[in-house]
């Protein structure tokens, strides 16, 4: 989804040196590496075991509420990317709004799909996209200062919009949304799953992580350090304010309070819970704690890829990776097709969920990546986006 260009390049310098007149092009690994696993994430939260007693099953911990940041702080990378090589083609402002009313589309088409059992994102994605272009000529120090003020400012506004407001339910992003715009946009803004108003931070540092060459050591070291670094910090504080009984039930301690998820309107908001951490709470240390594990996530692609064995281990991941777009979509489609034949067999209800349909996504998925790639090249829905994106434009090769 990230893939905004099709062939992101890498930048010749790091924070503070000069560009070179000829910066490095073709694929940023690192960077496919990464979107690959983030799809990967959020297939398994949709699609492994639900969270139904105490402690949340593995899965929920390492990707629920995780996945999906990665993927917003991936777009901002990918946007730095695109705009460094191409910005009069598929870099240009005109080419990307065209890419994020397209990704607005298929999100809403998604989303009305009856019983969708996944909150698509793509709607929220493309409004990001949106609200970033502004943001590109911003320094990498200014975009790492704001930034960290929106990661604590943001989440204080939205509580503060809920606090003071009636529950709206804002269930899933779909096409009747579009008969009262300003109420979608609202969702998109505030209400729904994924609030732009809050995630636009992981945009923000995205955005400042696309000006690096990931391909030099020290920096792939450095951002594991700094990665780590802001999500113990905030898990840490986090069980911290736990074991204090400053979070709800002193006597419910344990996983819960640090990974529970909280989607609105399905519970009465409270100013105390801006000490959150949980998935999806978008409360500061959620979002600190997200950016930390995004980072964190990429410094590891970075440092992985330069062993030769992981390189070709890795290769599936990286070419699913390269094509998020058309493996998300089918992904969604392949698990309302299994909720739709669920409910027929079981006269309706939910699955619990199972490690095995999400590893037979993963492989089918990741196979046939890795064979698109091979032997035809860009992903399907990534050829059209780019095309549809630079038309009657000609965009550098």
């Amino acid at each position: 989804m990230a893939e905004l260009d099709g062939s992101p390049p890498a930048p010749a310098t790091l924070v503070g040196s000069p560009r070179t007149s000829k910066p490095l092009t073709g694929r940023v690994d690192a960077v496919d590496l990464a979107r690959g696993i983030a799809l990967i994430g959020m297939m398994l939260v949709h699609l492994g075991p639900y969270w139904v007693e105490r402690n949340p099953p593995v899965g929920h911990i390492v990707a629920g509420g995780r996945a999906a940041p990665l993927f917003a702080m991936l777009a901002g990378v990918a946007l730095s990317l695109v705009h460094d090589r191409d910005p009069r083609g598929a870099g240009s402002t005109r080419a990307t709004l065209i890419r994020a009313v397209l990704l607005i589309a298929l999100g809403l088409g998604l989303g009305s799909l009856h019983d969708m059992p996944v909150f698509v994102i793509l709607a929220f994605y493309g409004l990001l996209i949106v609200v970033a272009l502004p943001f590109r000529r911003l320094s990498t120090r200014a975009l790492l200062i704001l930034a960290g003020i929106w990661a604590v400012a943001a989440p204080v506004l939205l509580l503060w919009a809920r606090v003071g407001h009636d529950p709206v339910d804002a269930f899933q992003a779909e096409w009747s949304d579009l008969k009262h715009p300003l109420d979608l946009l609202m969702e998109l803004l505030v209400w729904g799953t994924y609030p732009a108003l809050v995630w636009f931070a992981y945009v923000l540092v995205g955005l400042a992580i696309g000006r690096l060459d990931l391909r030099r050591t020290t920096v792939a070291w450095r951002l594991v350090a700094d990665g780590a670094a802001l999500l113990a910090l905030a898990l840490i504080t986090g069980w911290v304010l736990i074991r204090t009984g400053r979070l709800a039930d002193p006597n419910d301690l344990g996983w819960r309070q640090l990974f529970e998820e909280r989607l609105w309107p399905f519970y009465p908001a409270h100013w105390n819970d801006l000490l959150l951490v949980g998935s999806h709470t978008s409360t500061p240390f959620n979002v600190i704690s997200a950016i930390g594990s995004a980072v964190l996530v990429v410094g590891v692609c970075a440092l992985l890829l330069r062993l030769p064995w992981a390189r070709i281990l890795l290769t599936p991941v990286r070419a699913a990776g390269a094509m998020t777009l058309t493996l998300y979509t089918i992904h969604v489609l392949w698990a309302w097709r299994m909720r739709v034949d669920y409910m027929r067999d079981h006269d309706g209800g939910w699955n619990d969920g199972s490690i095995r349909d999400w590893l037979l996504q993963v492989v089918v998925l990741c196979l046939a990546a890795a064979l698109w790639q091979r032997f035809i090249g860009k992903g399907p829905l990534e050829w059209l986006m780019r095309r549809l994106s630079v038309w009657g434009r000609r965009a550098r090769a």
